[in-house]
């Protein structure tokens, strides 16, 4: 895989239309209408431009959602030269990147976050996905329908991020930790020294980006060190769709923040990871992120765990570390062990 990261987003993006037959940019609605109006300034010069406006969010994970854009597509009709630019964060960018990826097979497509999440994390990479939902049976389930799919381009603006409230530089934030803690070294301790605001976020956002753009471009489709990019996101995962299926929506990156935490006291029992190191870690992350896990008690987390993408002949894999940069990706648990160390955890936390 190419690297296709850039701040020189105005260019390619520019080139890029020049060369598509129709364009389709799919942008979020709660964005300021200054954003899209730039893209869509850059794209009509080049060719035939439509866009479709939706409302960011989980909800818009579906293959309802994915049928409109498709439908969309064949009424400005699009063929397999067309583009499409997803101007959002990364629920705009995984379902977008997703039609594109399915609509005849796969039309070029570009990325245009606007989230700190969508930046250093669901952008990049090629991941694409929507999720399902099953409420008789495991209510939300994450990412269960998705490609690989590489955009042309993932493009980023610092002034995109003027727009984001708290809770959305959160959410971007813990993605931001994971990297850090899969780095290690002295990216992790400078990060440490600043906090989730929004001027300190720039010095280490394409740094944080770029971590996980190596990994990727090392293994592109997840067949080893890629997997260390779920570092938190299986304890994650489950605590965001509990909170979904009661209603409390919680952001992804928070819940992956409170997935890192959870990593790192099962890294201490079962890696052997020290025990000052997590705790200071811990200490900082539970430092910033809203308090209290509203989720219910083991069995409900481990349902949710063991429908997890990563799971392999019904075992549930988890991503754990030995050391700040030093991390075991296929750590499989058993249910009893998992069972008391999370009811420790959430009666510590919650």
């Amino acid at each position: 895989m190419e690297s296709h990261l850039t701040t020189s987003w105005e260019n390619n993006l520019s080139l890029a239309s020049s060369e598509a037959s129709s364009i389709l940019v799919i942008a979020d609605s709660n964005l300021p209408k200054s954003y899209s109006k730039g893209v869509l300034d850059i794209c009509k010069k080049e060719s035939p431009t439509h866009m479709i406006s939706l409302e960011g969010g989980e909800g818009i994970k579906t293959l309802s959602q994915v049928s409109k854009v498709y439908l969309h597509l064949e009424k400005m009709g699009a063929d397999r030269k067309s583009l499409v630019v997803c101007l959002g964060g990364g629920t705009i960018t995984d379902m977008g990147g997703f039609a594109a990826s399915t609509y005849k097979r796969g039309v070029s497509l570009i990325h245009l976050p606007t989230t700190v999440l969508a930046m250093v994390d669901a952008a990049i990479g090629g991941k694409t996905g929507v999720n399902t939902e099953m409420q008789a049976n495991f209510g939300l389930l994450k990412n269960q329908i998705g490609t690989f799919y590489n955009p042309k381009m993932v493009g980023i603006n610092h002034n995109w991020l003027q727009s984001l409230n708290e809770e959305e530089i959160l959410s971007g934030w813990g993605e931001m930790v994971k990297h850090a803690l899969l780095k290690g070294g002295t990216h992790l301790k400078d990060l440490m020294k600043l906090r989730p605001e929004l001027k300190d976020l720039s010095a280490l956002l394409i740094s944080s980006a770029r971590i996980k753009e190596a990994i990727v471009n090392r293994d592109e489709k997840e067949i080893g060190e890629r997997a260390s990019l779920n570092l938190g996101h299986t304890v994650g995962h489950a605590i965001e769709s509990l909170a979904h299926d009661k209603g409390c929506e919680m952001k992804h990156g928070v819940a992956v923040a409170w997935g890192l935490v959870f990593a790192l006291e099962a890294s201490v029992m079962k890696m052997g990871f020290d025990k000052t190191t997590a705790e200071e870690l811990q200490n900082w992350i539970v430092s910033w992120i809203p308090k209290g896990i509203e989720v219910d008690g083991a069995d409900a987390v481990w349902s949710k765990m063991s429908h997890d993408k990563k799971n392999v002949k019904n075992n549930v894999i988890d991503v754990l570390m030995l050391a700040p940069g030093e991390v075991i990706w296929d750590f499989v648990w058993e249910r009893e062990e998992f069972t008391i160390l999370w009811e420790k955890f959430r009666g510590r936390y919650a």
